[in-house]
């Protein structure tokens, strides 16, 4: 099975938006930006996503491809659960 990508974007993104985030990951993962899962399914990455996102779109984070916008913490746990399952 191929590993997951997720991306935190870093545009247009507060210093505590990206704590939150990266607290939600660490708590359901136990993984930091760079690291993968211990089952290899999952890396967590934080980047700049480019050209086309906007600050309405923020918090904006990728999962294996897939953007999905104004996520919040709950949000980002819902869709690790999904995903990681």
């Amino acid at each position: 099975m191929p590993v997951t990508r997720l991306e935190i974007c870093t545009e247009h993104l507060s210093v505590d938006q990206r704590e939150a985030l990266l607290e939600a990951v660490w708590d359901r993962l136990r993984i930091s930006p760079g690291m993968v899962t211990a089952d290899g399914d999952v890396e967590l990455v934080l980047t700049q996503c480019g050209a086309g996102v906007s600050a309405e779109d923020a918090p904006l984070v990728r999962v294996g491809g897939q953007d999905f916008r104004n996520v919040t913490p709950q949000t980002l746990v819902s869709l690790l659960r999904r995903w990681s399952s």
